[in-house]
């Protein structure tokens, strides 16, 4: 039986374990973790959560992603992104393919939704990665509840093993939220 990519996507979830965020990386203090996920028990060590943020950025320029490794050692292939309070403000769509959301610009938190970059009648992703996002329709006003999305929206029934970043704060940045 061939498991389709769709099939996947749309799939219950559950993650393996979640070790941590990785210590964020010198020069651009960027931290981030890869977990892996199983449906119904079996474990592809192909698809993961991904997860990332500035550690000197709190409450700001989370992504989490879905992805699916094709082979074992390779280039991922994006499912689903979302990324919240991103430093560069939002997302410029591409005008093709031709959608409700067609060369809008989404303007802060944004999501690349699974239907927005998928081919239905080539039962594909569509080539370019994730290009079109669309609005996010539910607030999201901390780390908790950008969790609790992602959770939702990827079917992972145990998103709260996802601890929040390791975010440094100091007087400039706020503190903690809920």
């Amino acid at each position: 039986m061939t498991v389709t990519i769709d099939a996947i996507f749309h799939a219950q979830k559950r993650l393996r374990a979640f070790q941590n965020w990785g210590i964020p990386e010198r020069g651009t203090d960027y931290s981030w973790f890869d977990a892996a996920l199983e449906i119904e028990g079996v474990a592809d060590t192909g698809l993961v959560l991904h997860g990332g943020c500035y550690a000197r950025r709190p409450n700001e320029h989370v992504t989490f992603e879905l992805r699916l490794a094709r082979a074992p050692g390779r280039q991922a292939l994006p499912l689903e992104r979302l990324d919240w309070r991103p430093l560069d403000g939002g997302h410029s769509n591409p005008r093709r393919p031709r959608s409700a959301w067609s060369g809008r610009r989404i303007h802060g938190t944004h999501l690349h939704a699974f239907e927005l970059n998928w081919s239905e009648t080539e039962r594909r992703m569509r080539s370019g990665g994730l290009s079109t996002a669309r609005d996010v329709d539910v607030f999201l006003g901390s780390f908790a509840d950008v969790r609790t999305f992602v959770g939702s929206r990827l079917r992972i029934e145990n998103i709260d093993v996802v601890a929040p970043p390791p975010w440094e704060y100091d007087l400039f940045s706020q503190g903690p939220t809920p």
